[in-house]
This record gives C-alpha cells, structure tokens and sequence, in this order.
C-alpha cells in the first residue's frame, strides 16, 4: 500500500526537480494546469463515473456524502477560526490560514489517491467531497477572505446567479453531470471513445503529481519552518481536521466506504486554490502558499498512515 503512494511522491518530486532545473517555466506549468484541469480530469470523470451501474443505492451513497461533507466543510470553518482566536494568529494573515486550515487538495491529490486505494466508487465519493467544497468555497471562503474590508458587499440575486453558475461550470462538475446521465443511460459511449477518455484521463495522475511539485519551488522549506502560524496551520489542516471527521464518522450509521472518504479527503494537504483565489481578492497568497508547500510535504507521511488506519477501522 505503501509503495503505491510514494510511487505518486516520486512522480511530485520529479515535477519539483524538473522545474529547479528550469525544465519547467511557469508558462509550462500554466499550461500544464490548464491540461489537467479542464481536459484531463473531466476525460477521467466522464469515464469512470460513465461506467458506474447508477442505482439508487449509488446515488443515494452521493448524495450523502456530499451533504456530510459540506456539513464538516462548515464545522471546519468554525474550527479554524476559533484556533486561529485562541493561538493569537495575526490579523492580516488569519483569514487566509483559516481558509487554508479548511481546503484541502482533493482534486490534483485526492482523485487519484481514492481512485487507487478505493476504485471507481471511491473516486465518485470523493467527487462529492470535492463538490461539496467548491460549493463551500463559493460561499463561505469569499466571504472570509473578504473579512477585513472596511466596506462589505452585499449579497443580491445577481451575485448568488454569478456564483452559483461559476459553481455549476466547474469542468469537474461538468464532468461528473456528464458521467452521471451516461450512467443513467447506461452507458451510451462508443468503444471508441470511451478508450480515447481511458487515453486522455490516464495522463491525470502523473500531471498533476509534477505540476504539484513544480508549484513546490517557489518558497525556502528553512524559511518556512520558522514561522509558528504555518507550522500550526499546517498541524491543523492534516491532522486536527481529519481526527475531528473521524471522531464524528466512526459513529455514525452509514457505509463505511462513505466514512472513508469523507476521511481521506479531510486529509489531503491544502488546495491550490487558496493562494490563488486570496490573489484574485486582492491579498498576499504568502500564508496561503507556505501552508500549501508545508502540508504538501508533510503529507508524505500523514496521508499514507491515515489510508491504513481508514483500512484497518472500515475496510
């Protein structure tokens, strides 16, 4: 199990290596993102959930792990802020580690982590994960990001339209739209293409394992373990939050495939996403970035431990 995992790290660390020596430039690896994003991962998705027999049950297992996804994604929030009040974290810098402390990288890492340890289904669960935190990050990660504005937007029609169309228009939700009526109609797709989808989502994996590398460069590991606010950021987002969601789930009377991706995608390190979108909104993406890059590394060891654990308790 273990070998499996640190085959995708080795494949990370050939990204972080590559764009040390400039094989890598940034416009590559925007390009390499882009690939990812928006024609490798739908391929992936159409395919695999396209091939899923959709039954109740199927659907049923979906939608609940969306809905108690969303309903941690939320108490992570709380969580967050009330660590960041209690360890006196810095004003300017809170509501971007509270936003880091509660994303964390379940697409680029998690879909093809639960696609290897946990099949197809593993994989449509944790595209309820990820769903239900894009849904989050719509609603209450803007918000938090924009905390500290002295003027407050206010929420109209026109802005919940905006939002909710950028949600829907996600390429991974998209996907899994597209993968869910072709299941429900049982699979409709040529030979053909259904290959060239396994062809083209096939690439998924190692890309983003090396564009998440890449990404790696950009910080001194030296300078980062000297700030205690990444450190304990870092700390929270791979062990508090999933100790917290297993603490919950373990209880609870529902498949124990679900308990584990809900899990899992706890897990993983911080998203990409917040660095990006703390630029869009016009703040530093240092914090954000420095927790990415920590939790990342770290995760090498956490991550694997927890899959085993998750085995051990449900599987």
């Amino acid at each position: 199990m273990f070998g499996k995992y640190f085959v995708l790290f080795a494949i990370l660390f050939t990204g972080y290596f590559m764009r040390r020596i400039n094989f890598i430039d940034d416009k590559m690896n925007n390009s390499i993102n882009k690939l990812i994003v928006y024609f490798a991962y739908p391929c992936l998705i159409v395919h695999n959930i396209g091939t899923i027999d959709m039954s109740g049950e199927v659907i049923t297992s979906f939608l609940i792990a969306f809905a108690l996804s969303l309903a941690f994604f939320y108490m992570y929030g709380g969580v967050a802020f009330g660590y960041a009040k209690m360890r006196h974290f810095p004003q300017e810098e809170s509501h971007i580690l509270e936003f880091a402390m509660t994303t964390p990288n379940n697409g680029f890492m998690g879909f093809p982590v639960a696609l290897l340890f946990f099949g197809e289904m593993g994989m449509l669960l944790m595209l309820a994960h990820n769903a239900a935190m894009n849904f989050f990050i719509f609603t209450y990660c803007v918000k938090l990001l924009r905390r500290n504005e002295t003027g407050t937007r206010k929420a109209t029609p026109k802005r919940f339209f905006k939002a909710t169309l950028k949600f829907l228009l996600n390429p991974n939700i998209l996907a899994l739209m597209i993968g869910f009526i072709l299941s429900l109609l049982g699979g409709l797709l040529p030979e053909a293409v259904d290959e060239y989808l396994v062809y083209i989502g096939n690439i998924s994996t190692p890309m983003a394992m090396i564009f998440i590398g890449s990404t790696l460069t950009a910080y001194s590991f030296k300078d980062i373990v000297k700030s205690r606010v990444i450190i304990e950021s870092s700390i929270a987002k791979l062990l508090i939050m999933p100790a917290v969601t297993l603490a919950i789930v373990y209880f609870l009377p529902i498949d124990p495939l679900i308990k584990c991706m809900v899990v899992l995608g706890a897990t993983f390190p911080t998203a990409a996403t917040v660095p990006m979108l703390s630029e869009q909104e016009g703040h530093d993406p240092g914090p954000g970035s420095k927790v990415l890059f920590l939790s990342t590394v770290a995760s090498i060891v956490t991550v694997p431990l927890i899959i085993k654990l998750l085995m051990m308790l449900f599987m």
